[in-house]
């Protein structure tokens, strides 16, 4: 029921009958963001064509071609809209996987663009990330799409980091040389059913400790702060960005309110979890502040926060799902998946 109300919620918020009558070639289609795209596509029986490489740990894979777009694409169709979200997102994947995950910024991105420019497609959406912005100065949180981050490019992040900024370079020089219809998406932590049970990031570990009645783990002294944006705010923003995005323009999805240092953050995840019933069957689960582990990755943002106004003007979309309905609906998704 939590996803159909979320399909109907995003359905409610672009001009879906647009999609509906049009071609789409989604990539990525196994991931966490692409499974959100195949399901709305899906639900408004749009005719979508998907391929991925199938390395994403989908537990409910949609149906799709496999390939991998460090490859040239091969496909005898013309699309209207291509939406690119490939990508090795997972610090503890890109962590062992820096080469791979330079490729399928810079190789894979130059694939798409180069095939789009041949299918003549109307629009097309890159996925960058709110981590080309790195730490901002706090005079500059929250953060435009103007600010000039300042980021390592020998860090155990730099793979995943400087594949983002190369990526959003070969869009704004194919935007430029070979007038590309291209939008860069940077999302701003966004979260949900879909995510990966085991992609080791802060709520999706969170969500396993609750389910086995274990303390959840905070890393260093849980002062860093973030905001989240539930999925399907993002995605819907994300959809209003491909339909009157401008091209060759960057723009953050997300939310900007509450910006929550990670202690804060465990009190809404409990509160969240609370209003779903688990701690009243007696668990009791508290907040553990320990060390970073081995394999997740230094020079973490200090602070992350989007000013979404750029946005919100050109889509007329604003995330509306608080941050406590969003864990609860992704608890029941995490549930659902045991």
């Amino acid at each position: 029921m939590y996803m159909l109300d979320d399909l109907e919620y995003i359905k409610s918020q672009i001009n879906w009958e647009k999609l509906k009558d049009s071609r789409t070639l989604l990539i990525g289609s196994n991931g966490f963001l692409g499974r959100w795209f195949f399901d709305f596509f899906q639900y408004i029986e749009a005719d979508v064509v998907c391929i991925d490489n199938d390395s994403a740990p989908s537990d409910s894979k949609a149906n799709y071609s496999k390939h991998d777009i460090c490859q040239p694409i091969d496909l005898d169709s013309n699309f209207d809209y291509i939406i690119n979200c490939a990508g090795i997102a997972s610090p503890e994947k890109y962590m062992k996987l820096p080469v791979e995950t330079l490729d399928v910024s810079y190789i894979g991105t130059k694939n798409v663009l180069d095939f789009a420019s041949k299918s003549e497609a109307q629009s097309i959406l890159l996925f960058s990330s709110s981590e080309v912005y790195g730490t901002p100065n706090p005079n500059f949180i929250p953060t435009k799409e103007d600010y000039i981050g300042a980021i390592t490019t020998m860090g155990n992040r730099s793979c995943y980091d400087i594949g983002k900024q190369v990526l959003e370079t070969l869009s704004h020089i194919y935007f430029n040389k070979h007038n590309s219809p291209v939008k860069v998406l940077r999302p701003f932590n966004l979260y949900g059913p879909h995510m990966g049970t085991k992609d080791n990031r802060v709520l999706s570990n969170w969500m396993n400790n609750a389910l086995d009645a274990k303390n959840i783990k905070v890393y260093g002294n849980g002062s860093q702060t973030r905001t989240f944006c539930y999925a399907a705010d993002g995605i819907a923003m994300a959809l209003g960005v491909l339909l009157k995005g401008k091209s060759g323009e960057v723009y953050n999805i997300g939310t900007n309110t509450p910006e929550l240092n990670m202690r804060e953050l465990a009190s809404k995840f409990l509160e969240g979890i609370e209003r779903k019933g688990l701690l009243g069957l007696g668990n009791k689960i508290e907040v553990e502040l320990i060390s970073y582990p081995d394999d997740y990755p230094s020079d973490e943002p200090l602070r992350r926060c989007p000013n979404i106004d750029k946005t919100v003007r050109t889509t007329n979309i604003q995330p509306s799902t608080s941050l406590v309905d969003g864990i609860g609906r992704m608890f029941e998704y995490f549930k659902d998946q045991r």
